[in-house]
């Protein structure tokens, strides 16, 4: 009786084993599916926004992350931004936090914020943390950092494999959004200056007339260029003449906001786009406008060299049925009128 009473005994452990292992399976089951689709949401990203709003989102979800986040490495992926922190879920930072941090290829755990660079110390609950290195060859670009609420979570002898993966995943997705990035931003540059160019011009002017005629933003575009500059070429060359254009670019661009966008409209010619302006601003940056000329046509002893430019002001001179077009057509008549009625002034200011 005693025999049979243990076999009874030994079966309903065996099977509460059985119920609790078909359960771990169950669940890593769902976990691997669950890293899937995180990967291909990864790779499938289009922009930061989107690495937000799927990928960090999917890894809190699926395995209970209090934060995901995403770390860039500013010195090498200087995307297209506004600001260091989106959405608290992705930093740039510099090389040295991530060479402070990471001491060899791979993924670091820990209790407490003792080893934790600052940098990275970006949530304030956390009592343990999960973070991998992101790799291009042999640089550093990133990382991918998960915190959680539970010391245990991450500390102790947790195994790192499945970061390892997700992190060379990660790496690829990166990469190829920035090199996207990169096709889209060459598209939009001009050569000579570096600044925005006339593709670019119409992409922002579309946008915020779309914003002004939704939401009545307003914004100024400015046209203007260089008086004589022909006799600038004759003078002394397009060699010259060239540096005088990537000069005033560079000392107009020095002085801008990170919301006024700069380009050169083709030859002499540059465009301004600045939303949010006030009129009493404009009068300030036609005279500064005129200051920078004035200072590196000296540089050259070019005295007879001025600007001229042509305002336009958005709403004010524009209705909400004008087209981008009629913004570009406004300003350069009165940039035209401008150079035709004695040059070295504004119309429209």
């Amino acid at each position: 009786m005693n025999k049979l009473n243990n076999i009874i005994r030994e079966n309903a452990e065996l099977k509460e084993e059985m119920n609790r292992l078909m359960e771990l399976v169950k669940r890593n089951q769902v976990k691997h599916e669950g890293f899937r689709t995180v990967e291909f949401s990864f790779l499938l990203a289009e922009s930061l926004r989107e690495i937000i709003e799927k990928p960090l989102h999917y890894l809190e979800d699926i395995f209970d992350v209090d934060r995901a986040v995403l770390c860039v490495n500013k010195d090498i992926m200087n995307f297209d931004r506004e600001t260091d922190n989106i959405g608290h879920r992705v930093y740039f930072m510099d090389s040295s936090a991530f060479k402070a941090f990471f001491l060899e290829r791979r993924p670091y755990t820990g209790e407490s914020r003792l080893n934790l660079v600052s940098e990275f110390d970006v949530y304030e609950d956390m009592e343990s943390y999960l973070i991998a290195p992101l790799f291009h060859g042999d640089d550093i670009i990133g990382s991918i950092n998960l915190y959680s609420k539970e010391a245990s979570k991450y500390g102790g002898e947790v195994s790192t494999d499945f970061m390892k993966d997700l992190s060379a995943i990660v790496s690829v997705s990166l990469q190829k959004m920035y090199n996207t990035e990169l096709i889209f931003r060459q598209t939009r540059t001009d050569f000579m200056t570096g600044t925005y160019n006339k593709l670019a011009m119409a992409e922002f002017l579309e946008k915020l007339m779309a914003e002004y005629r939704r939401y009545g933003r307003g914004f100024y575009f400015v046209l203007l260029d260089i008086d004589n500059f022909k006799q600038i070429n004759d003078s002394c060359g397009h060699l010259t003449g060239d540096n005088v254009i990537r000069e005033i670019a560079e000392e107009i661009k020095a002085g801008l906001r990170t919301s006024d966008v700069l380009g050169r409209f083709g030859g002499d010619e540059y465009f301004l786009i600045l939303p949010n302006h006030e009129t009493s601003d404009m009068f300030t940056l036609v005279e500064r406008l005129q200051d920078i000329g004035k200072k590196v046509f000296n540089t050259y002893g070019f005295d007879f060299a001025s600007m001229s430019g042509g305002v336009v002001a958005v709403p004010g001179d524009i209705k909400p049925e004008d087209s981008p077009e009629d913004v570009v057509r406004i300003a350069d008549g009165r940039l035209y009128y401008s150079k035709k009625n004695g040059k070295g002034f504004f119309t429209g200011v």
